[in-house]
């Protein structure tokens, strides 16, 4: 069985879309026991919700939250792993001791986790492996005390997806998304964890929904936004006494399960406060002001720390005290600003001016001169990332936060689009038949290609990576006479391929 590929709106609007915005993503839209892939202009795209490299240094045995489970998926097969008889019960008594839960619920979910277990034991291979990874969380959670029942709505409509799509429908790649008719929110296929609700890519969605109504462009749809945002408000967990928040449910980087990203927490707060302007719904305000706690309150339950400068930070991750993500750092201040401006709302404004000057102070320290870092003393950014980041601090420029974003914002437009800067160096004058290092710098990551010609004919040609700064070539002339030198460099980072030539001329002299 495959996919049929389709848009996802009607014809008279078709057109329209076939220039769409650049996030304009696929998804995967299932229709009872079909399965369609459609594009659709309000799905994020890859390189919006992409949750970034796998924090595993990071991650700690703290990550765990109270009562959350160990650090590995909970599995039967395990030697220590408890009977299918016992995670029922405990799974059955987590549904009967929910409070504030009604008996049609208690009984839809029961039903959920039978169908699911007759569907398990029918499937095998990889089928299997996705739907039992997802039935095993519900049970962990159950037999720790976890399943809470603030949880139970994902926790049971997370179970219900994955038994209706790992029957019989196509297998998804890892990394699609997923949405099921009917509904606006989005999944994510984890290979070997099934389907899982992606919360920031489900709040992006918001966004771009929200910005085509500000627009007035035709695909503006209140009705999609309105229960979009209602389905997220259902799904949020009490995860303290003192916030609910929208928790990732699968194994990720080292942390486990249930999870938060400050950067996804900080989106469905800002979409919600917009949306309560634009649909004149302030249930979504307090919806936001409930969720806020996040910021207020440590790791592993929030996202609040102590930065790399001294300052407050907000973490891109709970389980990861230790990983400082520069754009989702900015995201999370962005989030709350808006909050802060539109709600409004004095708490959220306070946490902003908290950690905003923990943002400045971090962020000459994103920059390697060339290219930015995703994260404080890590690894340079993935394209995708530096262009995310300079939006984001584009972002903070447009809302005049402070000159310092529109300075970076501007200079890593320009590490993007700039040309490598190349020189010769030298040397003027090198002996013969000794070895010589023909120098030169390079102002950003490139290929650089050398070539030495006498009287025209190429005597000697080299190609190297050089990263920023000085590079040299190691050339021994066989013969006296006058050589010209040629050097090329074509940088490597953004794609373009923009290319930058130096010259100079070598006398090698006789012995």
């Amino acid at each position: 069985m495959g996919y049929v590929k389709r848009t996802l709106l009607a014809a008279p609007v078709a057109a329209a879309l076939l220039a769409g915005p650049a996030q304009a993503g696929e998804v995967i839209l299932v229709d009872g026991e079909h399965a369609v892939s459609v594009h659709d202009p309000a799905v994020p795209s890859r390189a919006e919700i992409e949750l970034g490299p796998a924090p595993r240094a990071a991650a700690t045995a703290a990550s765990e939250m109270s009562g959350a489970g160990a650090s590995r998926p909970w599995r039967r097969s395990s030697a220590r792993a408890t009977s299918a008889a016992a995670a029922g019960r405990a799974v059955s008594r987590a549904i009967g001791r929910a409070r504030g839960v009604g008996a049609a619920d208690k009984r839809r979910w029961r039903r959920w986790y039978g169908l699911s277990l007759r569907t398990l034991s029918k499937l095998s291979g990889a089928r299997a492996t996705q739907l039992r990874y997802v039935v095993s969380s519900v049970e962990r959670l159950a037999l720790t005390g976890a399943l809470t029942a603030s949880r139970m709505p994902l926790a049971f409509l997370q179970l219900e997806r994955n038994r209706q799509y790992w029957r019989k429908l196509p297998f998804p790649a890892p990394g699609d998304q997923v949405s099921f008719r009917g509904s606006q929110i989005l999944f994510q296929y984890w290979a070997g964890e099934g389907l899982q609700l992606h919360p920031l890519s489900t709040f992006k969605k918001a966004t771009h929904l929200h910005g085509f109504c500000e627009r007035r462009e035709p695909t503006c749809d209140r009705a999609a936004l309105r229960s979009l945002l209602d389905e997220m408000t259902r799904l949020a967990a009490r995860r303290s006494p003192r916030f609910i928040a929208w928790e990732y449910m699968f194994h990720f980087g080292g942390g486990a399960p249930p999870w938060i990203s400050g950067m996804a927490e900080a989106t469905g707060i800002q979409a919600l406060v917009r949306a309560a302007q634009l649909l004149g719904e302030p249930r979504y305000v307090a919806t936001a002001r409930k969720a806020l706690g996040a910021f207020e309150t440590p790791p592993p339950l929030g996202v609040r720390t102590t930065g790399p400068r001294g300052g407050v930070h907000y973490l891109h991750y709970s389980f990861a005290p230790g990983l400082y993500v520069f754009n989702s750092f900015l995201q999370s201040l962005i989030g709350l600003y808006d909050f802060s401006r539109l709600g409004p709302d004095g708490r959220s404004g306070q946490l902003f001016r908290e950690a905003e000057p923990e943002a400045r102070a971090e962020l000459p320290f994103s920059d390697v001169g060339d290219w930015s870092r995703y994260s404080y003393a890590g690894a340079e950014s993935t394209p995708d990332y530096h262009e995310l980041l300079r939006e984001f601090l584009e972002s903070m420029c447009i809302r005049r936060l402070g000159d310092v974003y529109c300075d970076y914002a501007k200079r890593y437009q320009g590490y993007q689009v700039d040309p490598p800067e190349l020189r010769f160096v030298g040397p003027r004058v090198a002996p013969e038949d000794a070895t010589t290092s023909i120098r030169f710098t390079v102002s950003k990551l490139s290929a650089v290609e050398l070539k030495v010609y006498k009287a025209g004919s190429l005597a000697f040609q080299r190609l190297a990576t050089v990263r920023r700064g000085g590079g040299s070539f190691a050339w021994q002339p066989r013969s006296p006479g006058v050589y010209t030198v040629s050097l090329a460099a074509k940088e490597l980072r953004t794609g373009l391929g923009k290319k930058d030539r130096a010259t100079g001329e070598i006398e090698v002299q006789a012995h």
